[in-house]
């Protein structure tokens, strides 16, 4: 379960979010949408596999710690993406 929580979770909902990118800028001639697909070829996996290094440590983090660690290296691609978003806007 911690795994499902810590790893998959966050990985699907990045996809999500940059699938909702790629759908919202369609179109517009901005190229934050291209941005948000090839940058997330290599974000996604990369923090899929630390917060998949996060629940593998020793000793195992508590809940609260693990989650607030998750969250934080789950939130910097998506923040990323929003900056690029508004600056282009």
């Amino acid at each position: 379960m911690r795994l499902a929580l810590a790893v998959l979770f966050p990985l699907v909902a990045q996809a999500v979010f940059v699938l909702v990118i790629i759908l919202v800028t369609n179109g517009t001639g901005s190229f934050v949408g291209l941005g948000a697909m090839v940058l997330g070829i290599f974000a996604l996996p990369i923090t899929a596999l630390l917060n998949w290094l996060f629940t593998r440590a020793e000793p195992p983090h508590r809940p609260l710690p693990l989650g607030v660690r998750v969250l934080s290296a789950s939130a910097i691609f998506p923040a990323l993406i929003l900056f690029l978003l508004i600056a282009t806007s």
